[in-house]
């Protein structure tokens, strides 16, 4: 009797597993267009780029700034950042994302971070429009620290992303 029990909890749990998907409904999001530039404000980061396409995939190019008031004059150091890019259809479902990794650099609140991505949907989705949003991870800090942002008294971190529903 254990082990039918058992077959059934992981039966149901692929099951459930099968049907999430990642979303990206509690994401501000813009409307896709091609080869128009484009600015998507978030809570800590504005993010201005421009679509076009190359060789069957999506290339999405530009750079975020961090929102002035938001994040602190004094995070001048990148200890950690990621960001993302997702394209979703009409019901937020993400189609394609990609994802950049950034080095330990120094933070120009007027400059920001440059940015590259590269979208390969498997499939469009309905028949609806496309949005892009962007996800981001970052931990700041107000000096270069060797140690990470553990070794630092001030660390500004914050983090939005696509979820599993």
């Amino acid at each position: 009797m254990h082990s039918r029990l058992m077959t059934a909890l992981i039966l149901m749990t692929l099951l459930m597993a099968s049907c999430a998907h990642l979303s990206v409904v509690h994401l501000d999001k813009k409307p896709w267009t091609l080869g128009q530039q484009e600015t998507l404000a978030m809570r800590y980061w504005e993010f201005t780029y421009t679509s076009r396409l190359e060789d069957n995939k999506l290339i999405v190019t530009g750079t975020a700034k961090p929102i002035a008031g938001a994040v602190p004059e004094w995070a001048t150091w990148i200890q950690d950042l990621w960001m993302q890019i997702y394209l979703s259809d009409d019901q937020s479902r993400v189609l394609a994302k990609d994802l950049r990794l950034y080095l330990p650099t120094s933070l120009d609140h007027d400059t920001g971070v440059p940015f590259e991505f590269h979208l390969t949907p498997e499939a469009l989705g309905s028949s609806g429009p496309l949005y892009i949003s962007f996800g981001y991870r970052m931990e700041l800090t107000a000096q270069k620290n060797t140690m990470g942002a553990q070794g630092t008294s001030q660390v500004f971190f914050a983090s939005q992303g696509a979820l599993f529903q």
